[in-house]
């Protein structure tokens, strides 16, 4: 008889998934939209796309608006960076235009990503 073996990658995070059989890598690797919840910054408003790409490479397109004195206000950036696993892949660290912004991983399935950045902004994004 055969002995069949899997490798089932644990997951660690917070808000799961308890088990999955898909890298940690894998599962990040792709375009996400998003959005920023309690960005003082930035407000409610802040919407962006992040492309994690397989050999570290990042993209990042930001739009924002806001409305003053009746009259809307429309931002939008493209910008490149970089993006590594960091704390045994609990955390991914990105840096845009030498900024440094450290997520700490919530939650990470095949189609949503929920991390903490260091002012306790909560980033949710899903795969697009």
């Amino acid at each position: 008889s055969a002995v069949i073996a899997f490798n089932f990658a644990s997951c660690k995070y917070e808000d799961g998934p308890k088990l999955t059989l898909k890298s940690k890598n894998s599962r990040l690797v792709g375009e996400w939209n998003g959005k920023i919840i309690g960005g003082d910054t930035l407000g409610n408003d802040a919407e962006f796309i992040l492309e994690f790409e397989d050999d570290g490479d990042l993209k990042l397109k930001f739009t924002y608006s806001y409305t003053y004195d009746g009259t809307t206000y429309s931002y939008s950036y493209d910008l490149v960076g970089e993006w590594s696993w960091e704390d045994k892949k609990e955390t991914i660290e990105i840096v845009v235009e030498k900024e440094l912004t450290e997520l700490s991983v919530k939650r990470l399935t095949s189609d949503e990503l929920w991390a903490v950045d260091k002012e306790n902004d909560r980033w949710e994004l899903e795969k697009r």
